[in-house]
């Protein structure tokens, strides 16, 4: 197992329990699991309206808009706020979201595993080369940057993306990049899975819509406090 595995596994090495994982993702804040629903119900298709409505939905409720390239963002994007966004990544997101719907067999919520490794590494790096295209683009003055381009990437893609905050990319991934981060998150999910009676981690979320990486990031939030004493134990 590898050292770098730290949202699904202690410090030891061992899965973290399943009613463990399950209690925190039930007692996770109300508001960020109705906004992730939400979001995982619109995304199954793609048009601006949609794109607007999730990547907004999720902004604001992680507190993106008070502050930085999106502030004073409303739900819907009355101002045209997001247009920039829409109009350099709609093809890529578009061509992403044919490709998934294309090779998912069953379940949605399980799409990162269910994809062929070939699939699905061919797939990381499509989404990572448009993650570092979002990143650089500018809006209000400021450029969208590493944790907002991940927030609009799970708000569309919420199957595959991962939502990451300053605080993961620096203690629990230690990463700057993006494809890194996802092929760390697949590769920690199984695992997990493997070791914990091939139980489907999506399934401790007791109430649907949920994906695989929606569950991961509850983790992966939960892991920032204990990955950041870690660092700091190590210096």
């Amino acid at each position: 197992m590898q050292e770098n595995y730290k949202v699904l596994f202690d410090e030891n090495g061992t899965p973290i329990d399943l009613a463990r994982i399950k209690h925190l993702v039930t007692h996770f804040p109300k508001s960020y699991k109705d906004t992730v629903r939400e979001i995982i119900g619109n995304s199954v298709s793609l048009n601006p309206k949609t794109f607007k409505s999730n990547v907004t939905r999720l902004l604001i409720s992680f507190g993106m808009t008070r502050k930085g390239p999106f502030h004073g963002l409303k739900r819907d994007d009355p101002n045209h706020v997001l247009d920039g966004c829409w109009t350099q990544s709609e093809k890529e997101l578009g061509d992403l979201k044919d490709r998934l719907s294309q090779h998912i067999l069953h379940e949605r919520s399980r799409a990162v595993l269910e994809l062929s490794p070939e699939t699905r590494k061919e797939i990381v790096a499509d989404v990572s080369k448009l993650f570092d295209k979002l990143e650089w683009i500018t809006i209000n003055g400021s450029y969208v940057g590493p944790v907002g381009a991940s927030k609009i990437l799970f708000a569309v893609l919420p199957e595959i993306a991962l939502p990451v905050d300053n605080a993961e990319w620096k203690y629990v991934f230690r990463t700057h990049s993006y494809d890194k981060v996802l092929s760390i998150m697949i590769d920690e999910i199984s695992e997990w899975e493997q070791r914990s009676k091939l139980t489907p981690l999506e399934t401790l979320d007791p109430k649907s819509p949920t994906t695989l990486t929606s569950v991961y990031n509850v983790m992966a939030m939960k892991a920032r406090k204990k990955c950041k004493e870690e660092v700091k134990r190590a210096k």
